[in-house]
């Protein structure tokens, strides 16, 4: 008998396609197409112009160098796997955790930078190992592993300009890691890297750009997998409605090298200033929606199955001052793609 790993169809489809993008799932690390930030799953991943807090190390690493305070960030994803007969067993988790510090908050020499670290952290445990029958197709089970994935983000960044108009850059530096219990040859390691740009034009309407090389990740067998260039170039507007009453339209475009031109779209909904003084207050509530990886082209012939596969969202933020810092809470809820993981709360102090 020859003994190896089997994942039965639902589990194979389980760990590709709990990606939020359907395309754009191929290569090393796929699990970093998951996305972080409750805010920013909630419009959908429509965030590369509009990110404000940490949680742009991943997004876009020139956002965070509007940040002037500290800023901590955490976020939780839940999965949905025990919907599904033949995943019940299948335990997914994704989380999120970083931390940004002005280089000025400690010495004079490093200007206006900023700098950041922040951890990725996505495992799928009691999946099926099983031994095969005689060359068939069945086998008994062996028993379970798990499969651990981890990113570690060194983020730099800062403004180039600040007045009406403010541009900002910044640098992502991604190690990975990943780990299948008792599997042989289930060990890799790899890197990858983000460079972003961020302009802001009268302080309303906010353009993004960033260029991801595509993680790198080699196995223990000397095998390597390699995910493919990305660039996004991204646009955001915010219009005032009445006075605390504002929403702001945002979309991305995403070009995955040899896949179709895909768009990201949020929208969000936001009353400002509702209760605030300077230690304690609401300082303001928001509600999301968005449409994730929209196929706009046909190249490839697999835009009617990318739109199938289409991932709905819906959010709500509350913003409070405590004790003079600011809190962020944000929820977000995906539908659409059965096996994306549904529920996603996040916080983020500044202090």
């Amino acid at each position: 008998m020859t003994k190896l790993v089997r994942i039965n169809f639902l589990i194979l489809t389980f760990t590709t396609l709990a990606v939020n993008s359907f395309a754009a799932f191929g290569g090393g690390a796929a699990f970093l197409k998951k996305g972080v930030g409750a805010r920013a799953l909630g419009m959908g991943g429509a965030y590369t112009s509009l990110v404000d807090d940490v949680s742009a190390i991943y997004w876009n690493p020139a956002g965070f160098a509007q940040i002037k305070r500290y800023n901590m960030s955490v976020m939780g994803a839940s999965g949905a796997s025990d919907e599904w007969t033949g995943l019940k067993d299948v335990i997914p988790s994704h989380t999120f955790a970083a931390i940004s510090i002005p280089a000025s908050k400690i010495t004079d020499i490093l200007g206006e930078s900023i700098f950041a670290i922040g951890l990725i952290n996505s495992t799928i445990n009691n999946t099926v190992k099983s031994e095969e029958i005689d060359g068939g197709n069945d086998g008994i089970e062996t028993g379970k592993f798990s499969d651990t994935q981890n990113t570690v983000y060194l983020s730099w960044a800062m403004p180039i300009f600040e007045n009406i108009n403010n541009l900002y850059v910044g640098l992502s530096f991604k190690y990975i890691s990943e780990k299948m219990s008792s599997i042989s040859g289930g060990n890799a390691l790899g890197y990858d890297m983000d460079a972003g740009i961020l302009y802001i034009f009268l302080k309303t309407l906010n353009f993004g750009w960033v260029f991801n090389k595509g993680a790198a990740l080699t196995w223990d067998g000397g095998h390597t997998d390699n995910a493919p260039l990305t660039i996004k170039f991204a646009i955001s507007n915010k219009f005032n409605i009445v006075e605390k009453l504002n929403i702001i339209g945002a979309v991305d475009f995403v070009q995955v090298q040899k896949e179709p031109l895909l768009a990201n779209i949020g929208t969000e909904i936001s009353y400002s200033d509702i209760l605030t003084s300077s230690s304690f207050g609401l300082k303001a509530l928001h509600l999301r929606g968005g449409i994730n990886s929209y196929a706009l082209e046909n190249r490839y012939n697999v835009k009617d199955d990318i739109n199938r596969n289409l991932t709905y969202s819906l959010g709500f933020g509350i913003d409070l001052i405590i004790f003079g810092s600011e809190l962020r809470v944000d929820y977000a809820l995906s539908m659409g793609n059965i096996f994306d993981q549904k529920n996603k709360i996040s916080l983020s102090l500044f202090f």
